[in-house]
C-alpha cells in the first residue's frame, strides 16, 4: 500500500513512475532523467 502511495506522490509532481516487484523486493520504476527529482519527492514525503 505505501508503494502505491510514493507511486501516486510522483504522479503528483509529473513524474511517470511504476511499482514493480524486483529480486530483493518491491522497487518504483522511474525515467533515469527523472531519478534526481523523484529521490527528492520521495525524500520530501518521508518515503526515503
Amino acid at each position: 500500500m505505501e508503494l502505491e502511495e510514493a507511486v501516486q506522490q510522483l504522479w503528483q509532481k509529473d513524474i511517470y513512475a511504476e511499482s514493480d516487484m524486483g529480486c530483493t523486493g518491491p522497487v518504483i520504476l522511474v525515467n533515469e532523467q527523472k531519478d534526481q527529482s523523484a529521490r527528492q519527492t520521495l525524500t520530501e514525503a518521508n518515503y526515503l
